[in-house]
């Protein structure tokens, strides 16, 4: 199983509501503010919540399974 990282920003509604149904499932993840980073903002600033696991990437909407296929691979 991989690690995932959420990409998000503080008091994003979409950030927060992806990052409970992950929470909610039980799948392990590092929360990412991408405020944080010029590379970041560039990378994600109109597409987050994004889910990777270091080679691939979920753009929301993603579902608890596509969550959980990400990480076992």
């Amino acid at each position: 199983m991989k690690k995932l990282k959420l990409y998000s920003r503080i008091e994003c509604p979409l950030c927060e509501y992806a990052a409970e149904e992950l929470m909610v499932a039980g799948i392990a993840f590092t929360e990412v503010d991408i405020d944080t980073s010029e590379e970041l903002i560039k990378a994600y600033h109109i597409k987050i919540p994004v889910l990777s696991n270091g080679y691939r990437e979920l753009n929301w909407p993603f579902t608890v399974e596509e969550a959980e296929a990400l990480a076992d691979g």
